[in-house]
């Protein structure tokens, strides 16, 4: 199959974070169709993603639930979704939770202020997983208390692998975060909002 992205609607241009998720979208689009095809291979994969990253995961898996069982069941082993800017709506969820054969896990974090406004302008609303638990049967919810801002899920993912006790990661290898940088131009960045 053949695609390019002038296919899809149009990237709005007037808001970064808006023209960011608007092609994380897209390329969770991509990225299904690639899983679907087979590209990465026939094994069950595990995805992990953490902001943007993660409503591309997303977006794939929403691309996989849209084919027949039987084309998407044996793909998708395990997802952690971390610091997710994806709405709470449930249906969406349990659409991924149907292509994912082990665990899906919602890692969230209530001290992430810079989620929560890009999420009220974005969407409308305060309700988004990466602040809150998605209130789905078979979605592991987890509290990061560790993250105090969205800048610092970049160097916490492997620490919240480990409180998530995802297979093969090795305890105390995840990288360290510098708290006060991430606090500080989390700060920076409410101030020029």
């Amino acid at each position: 199959m053949v695609f390019t992205l002038s296919q899809y609607e149009p990237v709005p241009t007037d808001n970064p974070w808006m023209s960011a998720r608007s092609l994380a979208i897209k390329a969770g689009k991509v990225l299904g169709i690639l899983l679907a095809q087979r590209v990465l291979g026939s094994r069950p994969i595990t995805l992990v993603g953490y902001s943007l990253g993660s409503l591309v995961v997303f977006e794939a898996l929403q691309y996989l639930a849209t084919l027949p069982p039987a084309e998407s069941l044996p793909l998708i082993q395990d997802v952690y979704l971390f610091g997710s800017p994806i709405p709470l709506n449930a249906q969406a969820w349990v659409s991924a939770r149907r292509v994912v054969a082990g665990r899906l896990v919602n890692g969230y974090g209530k001290d992430d202020y810079i989620l929560a406004i890009l999420s009220r302008v974005s969407e409308g609303s305060w309700g988004v997983a990466g602040l809150a638990e998605v209130p789905v049967p078979g979605v592991d919810n987890v509290m990061c208390e560790d993250v105090g801002g969205h800048l610092m899920w970049s160097g916490m993912v492997g620490k919240c692998l480990q409180l998530c006790n995802a297979p093969g990661i090795v305890q105390g290898l995840g990288r360290p975060d510098d708290d006060t940088k991430s606090t500080e131009i989390d700060q920076e960045i409410l101030d020029k909002m």
